[in-house]
């Protein structure tokens, strides 16, 4: 043992090179293993394809790497073709399982057969001497050492074979794992491939030669087809038949434009001048810092001009906030927003960051017009309301606000303002959460308040707000939006109270951790065992008038609200977007990476409350599997009896604009929408000057073309829902998926 130690010492420094070069190939064999393994599972079998029929972005397999496990030169069916890979890729794992012990046993080989090759070549083995007098060994000793690794020297040769022929077979055994996942989500797909759903239809035309599957980032633009319905027949059921590209729509913007004399197709109505303003998260990431959720995104603004001349104007701008500011100086997240934390190292830093109140600057998903709308703003749920100017989109700053109203804490959760179209007043409602130093607790308050339209028009002026009342609620939920009537604003609680324990473990690993993993579904927990709370609020007076209770429900937008006289029961009815559970959430990472294919988003039930002031009873009412959401109306009609509404459903995957008649349940699709590339978001109602009927004016809708990333304005008559015009964005340039916005007619 001493010998072979004695051999190793002194072979050590002669030979390092050999044996760094010998690990170095290894390492090499096994990197170029995974990545083969990678670049075969994603070009081979993870490659999208677009289908002109309207199943459009869908992960197929590649059919060149489909023929090569084919059985006889003929094409497998999924299920054939699943099984056969699983049954070659398991004996590939027997050989990647083996490949472990092969190298281990082919280095030691090398380390230890240096002694035995010196001696064959009839060169002398020389032990340091030290050694040689302290082993007690005479000649003997050291020949039988040596016929001992000359043994080993020979199995360890045939051992170093192996491990030479594992390489090929690591790399096969690499693809297993690839090739698992994979073949789950072909059987998952197996049903779509039968001919009597929609999915197997469309492959049925494919194979005639009557479609193309085609890839969108290899196809030229002209070559596709239009296509302008998905039929409701028999398919995989839940699955998104055309797609949303979240991993483009989420990407940031990287340009601020001013640009005159846009390119507009169609004929634009003559009485439509004026701006059409969105806002919209744009930018999530700084430095190598990616915010954790898709509302943390930095403001920008949006705006398209029909001037008086007709011709069109297009501008975007980022919202100038001290969030933003602070996040670009520092080359990272540097200050707090509503679902992610800044990148700190130190943890007394962490810990002084959590004790600093938030600047909840960025208001990236409402825009609206206070005090008779002579001021702009722009805000989101956990964001101050920040003014701006609409001539230039520049940035004004927090509305300064010269009342008491935040005098017992901050306001969290606003709701977004509902403007009375008659008299101008904003009404809207936050969560305020008070201390109660007597009792040693928190005592959650609504806020109910307004903004007189006589207020301050003077943009950056200070302005009061209008206390309406206070509602003491022991689980505080977020308030989306309010509905108006002549006489009472309607609040919905929802059964979604804020998760104190969730956000405290998530607050606690980032200041032990650095890293944060809540998202906006963390803040809060469905309760479904509470009732859905319905408040009924004198806009005047502020009495709290009435409490209604109703089975549990998630929601968004109240579509309208109205009062009516039935016999002797006064009653308010409301129209709103029901969930059964609030929709499933994912993190800004996974959507931006694609891998969206298990979230299950599109609509909720448009449903009617009848609330009998009369009984204190609430009944509803409504047609299911609408799957609609984002309502619009015609202001004219907001507050009073409607018959229309306008928003998005979501038709077998994608998203169309449609026109919905609350009587009749009728469904009006914009007809000339090509749903295998167009996908349309947020419209916004935009009434005809001095037309009473209720359907007379336009829809308007930012649409991303998805194969280009191109953006266009499209105008829809609303009383035909025919296409009128499409406003061209400049070509190249991204628009991110937006928030609420608003038409302001007449102004520039």
């Amino acid at each position: 043992r001493r010998l072979t130690a004695a051999v190793l010492v002194q072979r050590c420094s002669r030979k390092v090179p050999g044996r760094l070069w010998l690990a170095t190939f290894g390492s090499a064999v096994a990197l170029l293993s995974m990545i083969s393994s990678n670049v075969l599972r994603k070009r081979g079998l993870d490659t999208p394809f677009a289908s002109c029929s309207g199943a459009g972005l869908r992960t197929m397999p590649r059919l060149p790497l489909e023929t090569g496990f084919s059985n006889g030169g003929g094409a497998l069916s999924t299920q054939e073709f699943t099984a056969q890979k699983g049954e070659t890729l398991r004996a590939a794992s027997a050989c990647g399982i083996a490949m472990a012990v092969s190298a281990c046993i082919g280095l030691l080989e090398r380390l230890l057969c240096h002694g035995h090759r010196d001696c064959a070549d009839g060169r002398s083995l020389t032990t340091p001497t030290a050694l040689q007098g302290s082993s007690g060994c005479g000649g003997k000793a050291a020949t039988s050492d040596v016929s001992q690794l000359q043994q080993k020297g020979e199995t360890l040769r045939a051992a170093s074979a192996c491990g030479i022929a594992m390489a090929v077979s690591a790399c096969i055994g690499l693809l297993r794992t690839a090739a698992v996942s994979r073949a789950s989500r072909l059987r998952r797909w197996a049903i779509a491939d039968n001919s009597d759903g929609l999915a197997g239809q469309q492959r049925l035309r494919r194979e005639s030669g009557n479609e193309r599957r085609v890839s969108v980032a290899a196809t030229p633009v002209d070559e596709l087809q239009l296509v302008t319905d998905v039929s409701p027949d028999d398919g995989p059921t839940g699955t998104y038949q055309v797609g949303i590209d979240f991993k483009g729509w989420l990407q940031s913007c990287v340009e601020e434009l001013d640009v005159r004399n846009l390119r507009v197709e169609g004929s634009l109505p003559a009485w439509l001048r004026g701006s059409l303003v969105h806002a919209g998260p744009a930018k999530f990431e700084f430095g190598n810092d990616e915010f954790v959720d898709w509302v943390d995104g930095q403001a920008m603004l949006y705006r398209v001009q029909i001037l008086p001349d007709g011709s069109c104007t297009y501008r975007n701008r980022w919202l100038d906030t001290w969030n933003h500011r602070s996040h670009r100086e520092a080359g990272k997240i540097a200050v707090r927003e509503t679902c992610s934390r800044p990148s700190i190292s130190n943890l007394f830093d962490r810990l002084k960051a959590m004790l600093s109140p938030p600047n909840n600057e960025n208001g990236n998903l409402h825009i609206s017009q206070v005090c008779g709308n002579a001021r702009c703003v722009s805000m989101s749920v956990g964001s101050s309301m920040l003014e701006f100017t609409l001539a230039d989109l520049s940035t004004l700053g927090k509305m300064p606000f010269n009342d008491e109203l935040t005098d017992g804490g901050p306001l969290i959760f606003h709701a977004e303002p509902h403007v009375d179209p008659t008299t101008g007043e904003s009404f809207t409602c936050a969560v305020q959460l008070k201390i109660d130093l007597e009792n040693y607790r928190m005592k959650p308050e609504y806020v109910v308040f307004s903004v007189e339209p006589t207020e301050s028009p003077q943009p950056g002026a200070e302005l009061k707000r209008r206390l309406i009342t206070r509602i003491e609620t022991e689980y505080p939920s977020p308030v989306h939006t309010i509905g108006l009537t002549p006489q009472f604003i309607v609040m919905i609680q929802i059964p979604y109270p804020l998760n104190w324990d969730g956000m405290l473990r998530a607050e606690g690993k980032w200041l032990m951790t650095g890293e944060y993993e809540g998202n906006l579904n963390d803040y809060n927990t469905w309760q479904p065992e509470r009732p859905t709370i319905i408040h009924l609020i004198d806009r005047v007076t502020g009495e709290h008038t009435e409490v209604f209770e109703t089975d549990p429900f998630f929601f968004f937008h109240i579509v309208n609200s109205f009062e009516d006289n039935e016999g002797s029961s006064k009653v308010v009815y409301v129209d709103v977007v029901c969930y059964n559970e609030p929709p499933v959430g994912f993190p800004l990472e996974q959507a931006r990476s694609g891998d969206v294919e298990d979230w299950r988003g599109g609509g909720g039930e448009v449903k009617r409350l009848r609330l009998d002031r009369s009984t204190g009873k609430c009944t509803m009412t409504g047609w299911p599997d609408n799957c609609f959401d984002e309502p619009k109306i015609n202001p004219k009609v907001d507050g009073v009896q409607h018959r229309y509404s306008y928003g998005v459903i979501d038709d077998h995957g994608m998203l169309r604009v449609t026109k919905q008649n609350h009587e009749t349940h009728e469904v009006v699709k914009w007809k000339e929408q090509d749903i295998s590339r167009e996908l349309p978001w947020q419209p916004v109602f935009v009434p005809e000057p001095y037309n009473s009927k209720e359907d007379a004016g336009v829809v308007l809708s930012f649409v991303r073309d998805q194969p280009t990333g191109d953006t266009f304005c499209v105008v829809i008559d609303a009383e035909t829902f025919e296409e009128t015009a499409r406003i061209h964005f400049p070509k190249g340039h991204h628009v991110p998926l937006h928030g609420h916005g608003a038409w302001m007619q007449g102004q520039f």
